[in-house]
């Protein structure tokens, strides 16, 4: 769209949703951004629209260190959204200020959110640190230069330069402050997702002096769960370009000004893009927590191995509870130590394979882990022979073997000529020939023959 120039302090505003292909082939709409879509701001002195903006005041401090990847296992479990810190080849490292001022918006967002709906807000992928859970911020340098960052196409560059850096999850959304210069400072910061689920919400930090990164955040990361859409009855007319022109509180609105994130409105009337009950209310978006539908998934696990759930929140080698959104289709993957073997499924799932689980309708699960094999070895008493139903036992007077654990094992006792069997000690007992040890555990068993008195 095309912005008309008032006395007012209103500013034409932020990137429409992308659809951008799998081979990150962008197809942007939106108000009058030379790739797309973009925040723009207008009415700005010269000086504010060269001025670097780093983002300041920080309410909050951050206690962690840069990382080049993704901390696991998440502290919230579920869809994360995954902050990122991002910077040029030949940029200048201010990660400490930035990481601030992230933590902050975040923290911002989230009481916001809570405000504007006391039953969802958006889960961030946290960590933990020394002073508590925090978000888990990475870094990542790009190859390119600033200048080849600055004009049209930066988006797609960004988007195959954090894909290309690790961070390419179908599960995620990722928020990336940028800390580079753009070509139009009154663009403020772009927003979508792929066919796939990966979505990116960037914030242009060093244009659109005066504004809160957090309304530009909030915003994009809105676009990424798929606002606005094209049947939304508010919808800007002519624009397709993913914004609503009812209100212009409202976060999705195609202007912004100088007003803080608590000025904003969260879809005035319900009837757009967040609680309208349509095929596109982000109100449902799986990377907001339902805070009034958290339930537990309680994991027992025993034995040398571990346990992961198909979706981010749940990497347990031991006994751990969890909380995710009631409803939520977990798969369950079981993965044992060296020199061990997964034995089975328990509670609510059964088996050795797989073990799916939908929360809130299911109960807890256990999952069973050993040493691959268990030794056992048979003593003979008198004269007579023990075999094993699986090679490896034929004993007399002694052998010994290991076997697979926690899968029966039949033995069976058999007397020369002028004896009889008489009885087992040890792990078989009784004086039944045929004994089946269980193999839970490495054993011993004693075969006890006697002469036949005539």
């Amino acid at each position: 769209m095309r912005a008309s120039r008032s006395s007012s302090a209103s500013l034409p505003l932020l990137g429409a949703a992308a659809a951008f292909a799998l081979a990150v082939v962008l197809v942007l709409g939106g108000p009058g951004s030379a790739d797309g879509s973009g925040l723009r701001v207008y009415d700005v002195t010269r000086a504010d629209a060269t001025a670097t903006r780093i983002p300041a005041r920080a309410a909050a401090s951050w206690c962690g260190t840069a990382a080049q990847e993704d901390r696991r296992p998440n502290v919230l479990s579920g869809h994360p959204v995954h902050w990122i810190y991002a910077l040029p080849a030949d940029g200048a490292d201010r990660f400490a200020p930035f990481a601030d001022a992230m933590q902050t918006d975040a923290e911002a967002i989230d009481v916001w959110w809570r405000r504007e709906d006391p039953t969802r807000t958006p889960r961030n992928d946290l960590a933990p640190f020394p002073c508590g859970s925090q978000l888990d911020i990475s870094m990542v340098r790009f190859p390119q230069s600033g200048g080849d960052l600055a004009g049209g196409g930066r988006f797609g560059l960004m988007a195959a330069g954090i894909q290309a850096a690790g961070f390419r999850s179908s599960l995620t959304k990722y928020v990336v402050y940028y800390d580079g210069p753009v070509s139009d400072d009154r663009v403020c910061g772009q927003g979508g997702s792929d066919r796939s689920g990966f979505g990116l919400a960037v914030v242009y930090a060093q244009a659109c002096t005066g504004v809160s990164t957090a309304v530009v955040a909030a915003h994009e990361l809105l676009h990424t769960f798929g606002a606005v859409s094209s049947s939304a009855p508010s919808e800007c007319e002519g624009e397709g370009s993913a914004h609503v022109c009812d209100d212009a509180r409202d976060l999705m609105y195609p202007f912004i000004d100088t007003a803080p994130l608590d000025a904003r409105l969260l879809d005035v009337g319900r009837n757009d893009y967040y609680g309208n009950g349509g095929g596109t209310d982000t109100r449902n978006a799986p990377w907001l927590i339902h805070l009034d539908g958290q339930v537990p998934l309680a994991l027992a696990v025993t034995g040398p191995g571990s346990v992961a759930a198909d979706l981010p929140g749940l990497e347990c080698s031991q006994s751990c509870t969890t909380a995710w959104n009631a409803g939520t289709r977990l798969a369950l993957a079981a993965t044992p130590r060296a020199g061990a073997r997964f034995v089975r499924w328990g509670g609510a799932c059964g088996g050795v394979v797989t073990c799916t689980v939908t929360l809130g309708r299911s109960g807890p699960v256990t999952a069973l882990f050993a040493p691959a094999t268990f030794r056992l070895t048979v003593r003979v008493a008198g004269q007579g022979s023990v075999r094993s139903g699986r090679a490896g036992i034929t004993c007399r007077p002694r052998c010994a073997s290991a076997f697979l654990s926690h899968v029966p094992l039949r033995i069976t006792a058999s007397p020369a000529r002028g004896w009889r069997f008489r009885s087992w000690t040890g792990v078989c007992r009784g004086t039944r020939p045929v004994c089946t040890v269980a193999m839970t555990r490495a054993g011993q068993a004693r075969a006890v023959f006697v002469r036949v008195r005539r």
